[in-house]
């Protein structure tokens, strides 16, 4: 099967760089007095218990509840429309209705998990063990029942989420639940890039098989990359992950056991960004020496829109299951990236920031305390998380702020109250230095996302193509050029940690008409020089 021309549900970039320098005691002993981790003792007891497995469950091919999408409000790739042939409006994907993910407190102790999940009778579906928290099999749909205040369908939907959040809750021993909803990718539309539009790829090259000549692109003079790449260290070999709906072969990638996957622009497009080889054709990445390890994600639906960004949608509990394997698994990745959100404009007509949204907000909130413990464990091991501001605003409007664009970034936020700093949120802005129409605000750092040249997977006419180079724009393409550049910096500048690299990164950028300081990599260096 051949997947949509942009179908990239997610990405999570990781990459390898040297091992940071562990906390400091007093810093450690500050964050673990208010941790959201669970005792040994309750990990070890959420490990030994069994479980029916995600794969299992999901073969069970539960009732989708969906949600009615206004066409009026939906900028959806250019002239399609979320519409049938007769002119109705379809529905899209939102919420699953035999399943939650539960997040333990952390003082719960390993007797009353148990307790808790037999006198409740939940099956475990798949285990989170080292954050204190799983996913049941559970039946929700009762909280789905349309009421006679509910004003739509919407309405009903919103409104159940929302109550069994709240009666998961109810019980002490619960810090936060969430039913399991779709996330999907972060591109922009046509009506928030200038130029044209960006979520149909504009290829360069492939289509006669003739080579592209050696390109930077805009983005990596932007961040001063290329002026990197001559220093000591700069050239080290280094391994860059992503994790995509797929990926394709490609002339300008090298990849490393290349993965059983569909074919996708947008894999390529991320993974080129970062790692488009420096050599004779094609684009150069951010990385001169650099490997693409590919991990290409199950997809357990396709929504059938025509809509290349509402095609493939993607679990939350499978999001959380990756990053967190990720994060607890891979002891030689220090940096990673992820891009994804509910798109809450193009998608669904919603602005996540009006008064009226307070319930979407609550249920952003609901699985962003879930990340937060997987930004607190990332952080005891020195890592850090990269992740999209988020496309949800528009040219000419108030833009919208990034916290609430994905429960990513709402964990980020919130982290850092408690004083954990590795989550980073990364806003777009343009060649002229000017933040992107699309991109959300609230951000700590600004990358390149209009026009940016990388890889794809297919040619201009939707062939599967090892040399094919277009243009995308997206937070999901700002976002791994920070990362990335994140990678660099730190291969240059070894002794600094994760997060002390992100605020070198962010002091030197140049404020300007972003969103946020854009990213300047020399200046980086000079107000962080070598360490004695």
């Amino acid at each position: 099967m051949i997947a949509s021309r942009l179908s990239g549900a997610f990405v999570i970039t990781l990459t390898t760089a040297q091992m940071m320098a562990p906390v400091n005691a007093s810093a450690q002993d500050a964050l673990l007095k208010a941790t959201t981790l669970p005792s040994q003792a309750t990990n070890d007891l959420i490990r030994s218990l069994p479980e029916v497995g995600a794969k299992a469950w999901a073969s069970e091919k539960p009732v989708f509840r969906d949600l009615v999408v206004d066409q009026n409000n939906l900028n959806a790739a250019g002239k399609q429309k979320l519409e049938t042939s007769d002119g109705e409006q379809k529905t899209v994907p939102f919420v699953v209705p035999n399943s939650m993910i539960i997040k333990f407190d952390s003082d719960v102790t390993p007797a009353q998990v148990d307790d808790y999940l037999k006198s409740n009778n939940l099956p475990v579906i798949q285990k989170f063990e080292n954050i204190g928290a799983v996913q049941v099999k559970t039946d929700i749909s009762k909280y789905f029942q349309s009421e006679i205040t509910d004003k739509n369908a919407n309405e009903s939907i919103l409104r159940g989420m929302n109550q069994a959040i709240d009666s998961f809750k109810k019980d002490p021993r619960v810090l936060s639940a969430t039913p399991d909803v779709f996330l999907s990718d972060k591109a922009a539309s046509e009506e928030d890039v200038d130029a044209r539009n960006m979520i149909e790829p504009d290829v360069i090259t492939g289509t006669s098989g003739a080579a592209l000549a050696p390109t930077i692109d805009w983005g990596v003079q932007d961040i001063e990359a290329d002026k990197l790449w001559s220093m000591p260290g700069a050239n080290d070999g280094t391994i860059f992950g992503v994790m995509d709906v797929g990926f394709s072969r490609h002339e300008d990638l090298s990849f490393i056991n290349f993965p059983d996957t569909d074919a996708d622009n947008h894999g390529n497009h991320v993974a080129g960004i970062a790692c488009g080889l420096h050599n004779s054709k094609g684009i150069e990445g951010v990385l001169p020496n650099c490997f693409v390890r590919a991990r290409s994600g199950d997809v357990f639906f396709q929504s059938g829109a025509q809509t290349p960004e509402l095609r493939f949608v993607i679990l939350f509990s499978q999001i959380l299951a990756t990053l967190n394997n990720f994060v607890a698994g891979e002891d030689d990745v220090s940096t990673y990236n992820v891009s994804l959100g509910y798109n809450w404009r193009s998608n669904f007509g919603i602005n996540p920031d009006l008064p009226e949204s307070g319930a979407w907000r609550s249920l952003v909130e609901s699985q962003g305390v879930i990340l937060v413990s997987i930004l607190e464990a990332a952080n005891k091991d020195g890592k850090v998380i990269f992740s999209a501001a988020g496309n949800d605003s528009k040219k000419g409007e108030t833009p919208i702020s990034s916290k609430y664009a994905s429960p990513f970034n709402w964990a980020a936020l919130a982290a850092r109250d408690e004083g954990i700093e590795n989550g980073v949120i990364v806003a777009a802005h343009d060649t002229a230095g000017k933040r992107a129409n699309f991109s959300n605000v609230d951000a700590d750092i600004s990358c390149p996302g209009v026009d940016v040249i990388s890889s794809l997977a297919f040619d201009g006419q939707s062939n599967p193509s090892n040399s094919s180079y277009g243009k995308m724009s997206g937070t999901s393409m700002a976002s791994p050029y920070c990362a990335s550049a994140h990678v660099l910096f730190r291969l240059i500048r070894p002794e600094y940690t994760g997060v002390e690299a992100v605020k070198c990164m962010i002091s030197s950028g140049v404020s300007g008409d972003a969103a946020a300081p854009m990213l300047k990599l020399t200046k980086a260096l000079a107000k962080c020089p070598p360490k004695s």
